[in-house]
Formats: structure tokens, sequence, C-alpha cells
């Protein structure tokens, strides 16, 4: 008997084991889940913060850009300075594509189009310089340019 019960031992001393481990994974697993769902709800606000703060650097832009304050001067020209470099950059990229970009709402105009697709005002008239006639060119047998008679 106490074969029996030497294996009756282990196998209780095995099946406590495995119930620890599994609650230990299960308290795990419960813990991981709670920590992304704060992260995420963290995140979420942080993006929210991120996003309140443009607003409000863009608002005050607007209104109180005028006052030349010094402490803002620095961030008014970067805003400036970025603002120069998006405009250039869209209009490189507009004009890969055959087309401007429209003053009213900033997206594509295809060249041609009289207004905008977007917003519809109406587009700059593309200024068409006139072609002037070429004359022919003669030349002799060796290349080189006859005056024209």
């Amino acid at each position: 008997m106490e074969m029996k019960e030497t294996i009756m031992k282990i196998g209780g001393d095995i099946k406590s084991s495995a119930e620890k481990f599994a609650k230990g994974t299960i308290d795990t697993s419960k813990k991981m889940a709670e920590k992304a769902k704060i992260k995420r709800t963290l995140s979420q606000a942080e993006s929210s913060l991120n996003a309140a703060y443009i607003e409000l650097g863009k608002k005050y832009e607007e209104v109180y850009a005028s006052k030349n304050e010094p402490e803002f001067a620095q961030l008014l020209a970067e805003a400036a300075d970025a603002r120069a470099k998006i405009a250039a950059a869209k209009a490189e990229l507009a004009a890969l594509d055959s087309a401007s970009i429209c003053s009213g709402c900033g997206k594509y105009v295809q060249e041609g189009q009289r207004f905008c697709p977007n917003c519809g005002m109406k587009q700059p008239a593309a200024e068409e310089t006139p072609v002037q006639p070429v004359e022919p060119v003669v030349l002799d047998s060796n290349g080189t340019e006859v005056a024209g008679e």
C-alpha cells in the first residue's frame, strides 16, 4: 500500500502544481489585458492632448501672432518656415503631376481646369506665351549654315 499512497501523493502534488500554474497564468493574462487596456486609454488621452495643443497653437497664431511677443517669435518663425517648405513641396509634387495647387483649398487642380474640382474656386489662367515663328536654317554639305536668300 505504500506504493499506492506514494503515487497518490505525487498525483496530488502534480495536480496542486498544475492548478497553481494555471491560476498564475490566468492572473498574468488578466494583468496583461488590464495593462493593455490602460495603455490604450493613456495613448488615446495623449493623442487628444497633442491634438488640443496643436489646435491651441494654431488659434494662438491666428489671434496673437501680430502682437510680436518675443517668447513666441522663434516658434512663429519656425511655423512660417515650415509652411513655406510645405507649400514649395506641394507645388513641386503638383508640377510633377501636371497640376497646380488651388489657392482656395490647397488641393490639386489639373492643368487646363478653370475651376477647382474640390472647392469650385476659379483658377488663374495659365499664361500662354505666343510661339514665335522660326526661320528655317539651311546647311551646306559640311554642316555650315548658309545665309538665307
